[in-house]
């Protein structure tokens, strides 16, 4: 008898919960939050998380999920921006799925991967282990800000033993691919949670950081050379950008301080264009280079200027990130 009464105790705990989370369930979306441009919501959705950040990674799910990993993963580079959203009320996993596969369908993007499943049906691998790691992924990202919202986002993007769907997807386009990244969560009573990732691929701005003379120093003695980002130009000139001072200055103190120095300073290009053409541009980059130096009062024997256009890469040219660390001023030591 005392056994009956607590399991029905714990039945009446959960369904006042159950009732509490659905009156409490957001109705208007995140202060400062909207669509992403290019993907929009299942109708009737409300934003519960948001954050989107210039320039991220994405990792992109590409098979089942076991062992506490997807079976198989790819990661894309760019602008990222992160929604959780909570569906309608009586809208399941399978429906919100279709309707998302059919506009992405409908867009021009190719599915990569796509399961639909649940801890009795295991088309996705382990639903619940992988809807906890994607939750957690979610807050550590910290799309919300929100007590309240936090919480619908846990009540609703973990599956406990219900219905998840998954899907990867790309769109090719002339300005970069963009990738999504699609979780929708369902549990029996509780509205389904939608975790939308969109990554629209650019390249990471360079010469975000500049080098001190010290660290040049360092470089040079560690490596015998130093790649210099902070030194920028126009696009398709040899003229130096403003910006590129600072990371004059510093270069100019390492020759300063130690007077039987030489070096060379050595332009490169990506694969962007002709070789001809990028091997005289990087040459009369370097060559700006030096003219600077001098103004700054460096003796010009003890620098010499070299151009290698696309012959010495220090990443892919097949992507806009390697192509961004490829074009650059490298520091040798003579």
């Amino acid at each position: 008898m005392q056994r009956r009464l607590l399991t029905l105790l714990c039945f009446t705990i959960a369904a006042f919960s159950s009732l509490a989370a659905a009156a409490d369930t957001p109705q208007r979306d995140l202060a400062g939050s909207h669509d992403n441009p290019i993907v929009s919501r299942f109708a009737g959705s409300v934003i519960i998380g948001y954050k989107a950040i210039d320039f991220d990674s994405l990792t992109l799910p590409l098979g089942p999920f076991n062992n506490g990993a997807y079976g198989k993963t790819d990661s894309v580079q760019g602008q990222i921006t992160r929604i959780a959203y909570v569906a309608p009320a009586g809208k399941s996993v399978h429906e919100i799925a279709t309707n998302f596969e059919q506009a992405l369908e409908h867009s021009g993007f190719q599915k990569r991967f796509a399961c639909e499943g649940s801890s009795a049906n295991p088309g996705c691998g382990d639903a619940s282990s992988m809807s906890q790691s994607l939750l957690s992924e979610a807050l550590i990202h910290s799309l919300s800000p929100n007590t309240q919202d936090e919480n619908t986002m846990v009540d609703t993007l973990w599956s406990n033993g219900g219905s998840v769907f998954v899907e990867s997807a790309r769109l090719d386009r002339a300005g970069g691919p963009v990738d999504v990244a699609l979780f929708i969560s369902g549990n029996e009573g509780k509205p389904a949670g939608i975790y939308l990732q969109v990554c629209q691929s650019k390249a990471m701005s360079a010469g975000e950081v500049t080098v001190d003379a010290k660290a040049m120093a360092q470089g040079l003695a560690q490596q015998g050379h130093i790649a210099l980002y902070g030194i920028h130009f126009d696009t398709d000139s040899a003229v130096l950008s403003a910006d590129s001072k600072s990371t004059l200055q510093q270069m100019a103190a390492l020759m300063k301080a130690q007077p039987a120095l030489k070096v060379y300073i050595v332009g490169h290009t990506d694969n962007t264009g002709a070789l001809e053409h990028n091997l005289a541009l990087s040459a009369q980059r370097a060559e700006s280079v030096v003219k600077a130096l001098q103004g700054l009062g460096v003796t010009p024997t003890r620098m010499a200027a070299k151009g290698l256009a696309s012959f010495a890469p220090v990443a892919s040219n097949a992507t806009d990130d390697g192509k961004a660390k490829n074009r650059r001023v490298e520091l040798v030591e003579q």
